[in-house]
């Protein structure tokens, strides 16, 4: 179906809202210090044709933790079934790249979601929640295609890649306000941390137990 004119409309001016509630969090500033009236502000919109697109400031920042996590998710996601055609340390490689390269240009929206994972909102922290476990689920698919595409016993897939999401969310942590040099020798701890975490779930699915 052709988008009608008011339908372009208003998906320009939703995508306007947003921007500029990302540009005043540009600075600093976390999502729960602004309001609905500062936003339209900068966005040169009256207060009142944001209640077109949000009801409230909750869920002006459900549209800006979504985006976010999407672009996560789509940034993660990209070349996925290369994974099984490059083997697992060129692939864990690739992983901690994808993750590294999104931090770099999104960075506003990772501290968001760092924010707000934590954060005093309970449907923030549900929707990131809900949002990360997607992830979670499909870089463990990944993990069970490139160990059946090398005849190997399966894995604990679930729980190594839940480890994995939340060595990158500390990787990517750890990655803010530091040398690009510093970023390299961070990424390639991550790699060697990730292969320590896939050796172990090799151990572990051959029986071996502490």
């Amino acid at each position: 179906m052709t988008e009608t004119l008011r339908q372009k409309q208003k998906k320009e001016t939703r995508e306007r809202i947003l921007g500029a509630a990302r540009q005043l969090m540009a600075g600093g500033r976390g999502l729960d210090s602004l309001g609905l009236r500062e936003v339209a502000r900068e966005a040169g919109l009256a207060a009142t044709s944001l209640y077109n697109h949000f009801s409230d400031m909750e869920a002006l920042g459900l549209a800006l933790i979504d985006e976010a996590c999407f672009r996560l998710r789509v940034a993660m996601s990209e070349g996925r079934r290369s994974m099984i055609e490059i083997g697992p340390r060129q692939a864990i490689q690739e992983l901690v790249g994808r993750f590294g390269r999104f931090i770099l240009s999104n960075e506003g929206e990772f501290r968001l979601l760092l924010q707000q994972r934590l954060g005093r909102s309970r449907r923030y922290r549900a929707r990131i929640h809900s949002e990360l476990q997607l992830l979670v689920d499909e870089l463990a698919e990944d993990i069970r295609s490139v160990v059946a595409a090398l005849g190997r016993p399966a894995v604990p897939a679930e729980r190594e890649a839940e480890a994995a999401v939340s060595l990158m969310f500390g990787l990517g942590v750890a990655m803010l306000d530091v040398s690009p040099a510093r970023r390299e020798e961070l990424a390639a701890n991550a790699v060697e941390q990730l292969a320590i975490l896939a050796l172990g779930g090799r151990r572990w699915a051959q029986g071996e137990r502490l």
